[in-house]
């Protein structure tokens, strides 16, 4: 699955989406597998459903597709002239042309890892979110009711007198339980480290998933995972930024046990176990890149089988602990064999009081916003060696963010009400027809399909289903969740146990094609193959991405470049995998499939050419499935655009700009950021997305329309000849 933007996993207050081990897309501008203290949405252990479209539903979102038809008479120019280095000329550099101006007058603050387009929406989402958590509405509820445990888990978060005065209270039972373990209580152990750290579980991660074959059936998975450096390759690189890293990581550790309790020489010891564990774990885990292949990561097997592959490890006492009964389900998909295996293997190679190290150490590691501070004071310090962050986020913002991950659908019920209207719901809606229907169009005379791909692709397309645009039709139910204002550390452990529960009993029950994997007050989309959906949340539904009072051209560089970017994926290397009813079954033959990769080869072999102001290269095999997708939907969202203008008549420019440039702009303002260079570098090594300047650079390069927009010509640095332009949609 894919997404627009992804923020980092392992800060509790960010998105990542490896989903159960399998490399699903992200949000669309990733920050995959990095520690981004600043990143502004929580990201949920599962991205998942989406609806079918009935013919009804077809037909109203043609008919929808007409107020795109027309620039609004009231439309304005919203595009920021201040933005714009008008010392650049586009044809030179056409990043520095359109946002320059923005990059010199927006510093990164001081506690940010970077500052662009998408941070700029997440901070206005979360002022409203703590509006929403601040309001005497939900301080005053009835308790019980869901505003009163939206209002209670937010002021317990802020009350930072009493988590001082509870100091590590909430944990003192799992820790107790794991000093006293012997080696046959580990698997229960690394079973309850799962349940209460939910999104960062200690040695292997266990979740409920879609089966990717029988897509109707949710099955248990298990995979790879129990890292904390963002990066496997941070573990064992001999570069000096990364020994910089594992210095930094090897003070937190020795920090933290002493928090706990430790003599210096005893923190020094469970400190460098942590390590060793962490470090074993790496060396069997797979680069981010071979996580995209779902035939790669996909080996259902009994638990007999289980037990044979990775033997050593205590698989069934594991799900009994998990309150998951073997017998509840037929098959486990082992997402990654080979890690199952060197896990399995290091339970017993290790020994167990280094294995007690690593999982008080997660245990603590995924609570840390709710310990003392000195606990939080040492997360930060680490966080500023590896992202280069100056300040600790404002507890207000920490404390929304948590409330975000633990709620979040209550407090997007909310949100919806106050700053979501209809109008915007249905113009999305529109915006979407408007590219399905050139797709549609696009797929009928693709040159690298076949007769036979190309009815499968339509097949697909049609199928893609009811729109998720802006928010569920059917609310997350909280009542089993029980949240006590004054008790914060108790309230993190409740809600990452219910969050897990949730997941767990879905195993072995029908899909639910209704769930949504973002809150709706995300600053994000995503597509799901095994879905065959595409989730559009009310919170990127935002300037810039989204005005109802700009001109269509606007709109159609800006969110209509994202609906595109994410239908596209349904048909790139891995989304082609999938057929429209969601199962792993692939819709080109394998002759379109070897002419896809080697216009996809075009594509990786650009990004690889393309320095970074920290030193590294893009990575084109890790980047170049986002990079196809941004290709394919600035392609198809210009095609929109241009077939809106062919039925209502070409605008007059606006703002000093022609439509077709106004289009160009707008999408260049969707990636306007500065980032620190420890940031830029994580991104580049583990990130699948390219970094922001050649999401606009590289991408529009491709494009013989930005030439003629900017009178781009030969010998110019933005021109690229016809032979080297990558092509796909």
């Amino acid at each position: 699955m894919c997404c627009f933007l992804e923020r980092a996993r392992k800060t509790g207050l960010a998105a990542g989406t490896v989903v159960s081990g399998r490399a699903r897309r992200a949000p669309l501008g990733s920050r995959t597998g990095a520690v981004l203290p600043n990143a502004g949405q929580h990201s949920p252990m599962q991205i998942p459903s989406r609806f079918r479209a009935g013919a009804t539903r077809a037909l109203a979102l043609l008919a929808a597709s007409a107020a795109l038809t027309a620039p609004s008479p009231a439309a304005i120019d919203v595009l920021d002239a201040a933005d714009r280095d008008a010392s650049v000329s586009p044809a030179v550099d056409f990043y520095d042309f359109a946002v320059g101006g923005w990059r010199k007058s927006h510093p990164i603050p001081a506690d940010r890892t970077s500052w662009g387009s998408f941070d700029e929406l997440v901070r206005r989402n979360e002022l409203r979110v703590r509006t929403i958590l601040g309001s005497p509405e939900q301080t005053l509820a009835p308790v019980g009711s869901e505003r009163r445990k939206i209002g209670d888990f937010y002021e317990a978060c802020n009350d930072v007198a009493g988590i001082e005065e509870q100091g590590l209270g909430g944990l003192q039972p799992e820790l107790r339980s794991i000093a006293a373990a012997d080696r046959s209580a580990l698997a229960r152990l690394v079973a309850h480290g799962a349940e209460i750290t939910a999104e960062d579980p200690p040695g292997i991660a266990f979740g409920s998933e879609q089966d990717p074959k029988a897509a109707t059936s949710v099955i248990a998975s298990v995979s790879q995972g129990g890292l904390t450096l963002p990066n496997r390759d941070y573990y064992f690189a001999a570069d000096a930024r990364s020994v910089e890293i594992r210095q930094a990581f090897g003070k937190l550790l020795r920090t933290s046990f002493a928090r706990l309790g430790d003599d210096p020489s005893a923190a020094g010891t469970e400190a460098a176990s942590v390590l060793r564990v962490e470090t074993a774990l790496a060396r069997v885990s797979k680069e981010p890149g071979d996580l995209r292949d779902p035939y790669a990561n996909y080996h259902p097997m009994s638990l007999e089988r289980l037990a044979r592959t990775a033997p050593g490890f205590d698989w069934h006492a594991y799900f009994v602990a998990l309150g998951v009964a073997p017998s509840a389900f037929a098959h486990i998909d082992v997402n990654q064999p080979a890690f199952a295996a060197g896990f399995a293997s290091l339970t017993r190679s290790e020994s167990l009081e280094a294995w007690k190290s690593y999982l008080r150490w997660h245990d603590v590691y995924a609570a840390d916003s709710a310990l003392p501070v000195a606990f939080r004071n040492a997360r930060f310090a680490f966080n500023a060696v590896v992202y280069g962050v100056k300040a600790q986020p404002p507890r207000q913002r920490t404390c929304a963010n948590a409330t975000d991950a633990a709620l979040g659908f209550a407090v997007g019920k909310i949100y919806v009400a106050a700053y979501f209207p209809p109008a915007a719901r249905a113009r999305a809606r529109a915006e979407i027809g408007a590219i399905r229907t050139t797709l549609a169009a696009d797929i009928a005379n693709l040159g690298w399909m076949s007769p036979q791909t190309r009815a499968a692709a339509l097949r697909k397309l049609a199928k893609l289903g009811t729109l998720k645009v802006g928010y569920p039709s059917r609310w997350r139910d909280y009542s089993s969740l029980h949240i006590e204002r004054g008790n914060f550390l108790g309230d993190v452990l409740a809600a990452n146990r219910f969050a897990f529960s949730r997941d767990a009993q879905k195993i072995g029950k029908p899909l639910d094609r209704g769930e949504w994997g973002l809150t709706p007050q995300t600053v994000n989309a995503y597509y799901d193959p095994s879905m065959n959906e595409i989730v559009v949340p009310a919170g990127i539904l935002e300037k810039p991405f989204f005005d109802p009072e700009a001109d269509d051209a606007v709109n159609f560089g800006g969110i209509g470049v994202v609906i595109g970017h994410e239908m596209t994926h349904g048909y790139d290397d891995e989304g082609s995998d999938f057929n429209g009813d969601g199962n792993l079954d692939p819709i080109v033959t394998k002759a379109d499939a070897a002419r896809f990769h080697a216009r996809v080869t075009c594509i990786v072999n650009q990004l690889d050419a393309y320095k970074s102001s920290v030193g590294p290269r893009l990575n084109g095999r890790l980047d170049a499935g986002e990079a196809t997708a941004d290709l394919g939907g600035l392609t198809l969202s210009y095609r929109a655009m241009e077939a809106a203008f062919a039925k209502s008549g070409r605008p007059a420019p606006l703002g000093g700009f022609t439509a077709e440039q106004r289009f160009y702009l707008a999408y260049a303002e969707l990636w306007r950021e500065n980032q620190r260079p420890q940031a830029e570098r994580a991104q580049i090594l583990g990130d699948p997305h390219p970094i922001a300047r050649y999401r606009v650079d590289g991408t529009v390069a491709d494009a013989a329309t930005f030439d003629l927009a900017f009178h781009v010509k030969p010998g110019d640095p933005m021109y690229r000849p016809p032979a080297k332009r990558c092509a796909i949609w």
